[in-house]
């Protein structure tokens, strides 16, 4: 009676010790399939929405994956490419288990796990355009270069004088005030005084690294070469 009392006891522990391993190991696999508490994926979830580019370090650029998978094919994105988080969804069962999903501007889409997107943030993934400068000059140069250009249409200019202001030239007959809006102001304006009184008041405009322009009576009479000045 002893002994069968002995098996019973033994019999219960073992299938207590099982049902315990059994919890814990559910409890362990629940957790990592998780992985991430609700705070933490709605924290993740911020990152949507907005535009990345892509940076290189070392000369290398991060990958992306055609699918949420580690298995899934990876490709490059081209250098400073642009792209959107559009969602982060789960992945397969293996590690890792979250993903976001991008769409390039070339409308491509692609994956990216958390955590790599995470590790490479604020390196190879910027937050900002990194022509951003470049790209404000350009538009800024066009924006003026328009309006230069409405501003010349309006003056009441020869034809061939409002092509040379715009190619920012100077040709002979131009005033004084054509010649400004074709190359701005002088550096050095020199008076002549030893010219002929009979052609009237002479001067000579002098460009740094440009022309020299002689006026006579404010009139462009001569265009000389920056290597051939006058004395």
């Amino acid at each position: 009676m002893a002994r069968r009392c002995k098996q019973l006891l033994f019999q219960a522990r073992l299938q207590g010790l099982f049902l315990f391993l059994s919890a814990l190991f559910c409890l362990t696999t629940g957790f990592a399939s998780s992985r991430f508490t609700e705070r933490q994926l709605e924290a993740l979830k911020k990152y949507a929405g907005k535009t990345y580019w892509v940076a290189a370090e070392d000369g290398k650029v991060p990958s992306f994956l055609s699918a949420p998978s580690p298995s899934a094919t990876a490709f490059l994105p081209a250098m400073k490419e642009s792209f959107q988080i559009t969602e982060i969804v789960e992945g397969s069962t293996q590690r890792p288990y979250y993903y976001y999903k991008v769409r390039f501007d070339a409308g491509r889409e692609g994956y990216i796990d958390v955590d790599s997107f995470l590790e490479q943030l604020n390196s190879t993934l910027l937050t900002v355009d990194p022509d951003r400068g470049q790209k404000a000059k350009a538009a800024k140069e066009a924006q003026e270069g328009s309006k230069r250009e409405a501003w010349i249409r309006a003056q009441p200019w020869p034809e061939q004088v409002k092509e040379a202001v715009r190619k920012r030239q100077a040709v002979l007959g131009m005033n004084t005030s054509e010649a400004r809006a074709a190359l701005g102001k002088p550096n050095r304006i020199v008076k002549i005084k030893d010219a002929n009184p009979l052609m009237g008041q002479q001067e000579q405009w002098v460009y740094q690294n440009g022309p020299v322009l002689t006026f006579t009576n404010w009139v462009v009479t001569r265009i000389q070469p920056t290597e051939d000045k006058a004395q």
